[in-house]
């Protein structure tokens, strides 16, 4: 594992977190899809109108696979308290 500096490690942060985002945002409209796509359709899934179970199973089987991508290809395992920029003396004096 590569030590990353204080610096790069928010970077990294932001990098998750726009990722994330991204996904989410994906799940989201394939949800709002199923519904428009699908809310007219007369056939049933499980006993349920065919919307609710392709966006429920679909959403669930949608969102496994955007965490594996996200871990595989997004997320790295670093620690964030390792290599903190250290207090100069005057701020040190000034909280006590």
């Amino acid at each position: 594992m590569r030590k990353l500096t204080y610096k790069e490690k928010f970077i990294q942060m932001d990098r998750e977190a726009a990722a994330t985002a991204i996904c989410a945002v994906v799940i989201m409209a394939a949800f709002w899809a199923a519904l428009l796509l699908l809310k007219d359709s007369p056939e049933t899934l499980f006993e349920m109108p065919l919307w609710f179970s392709v966006s429920c199973l679909g959403g669930y089987v949608l969102s496994v696979v955007a965490v594996i991508f996200l871990v595989k290809r997004y997320f790295r395992d670093f620690d964030l308290d390792q290599d903190a920029p250290e207090e100069s003396e005057t701020t040190k004096g000034d909280a006590a």
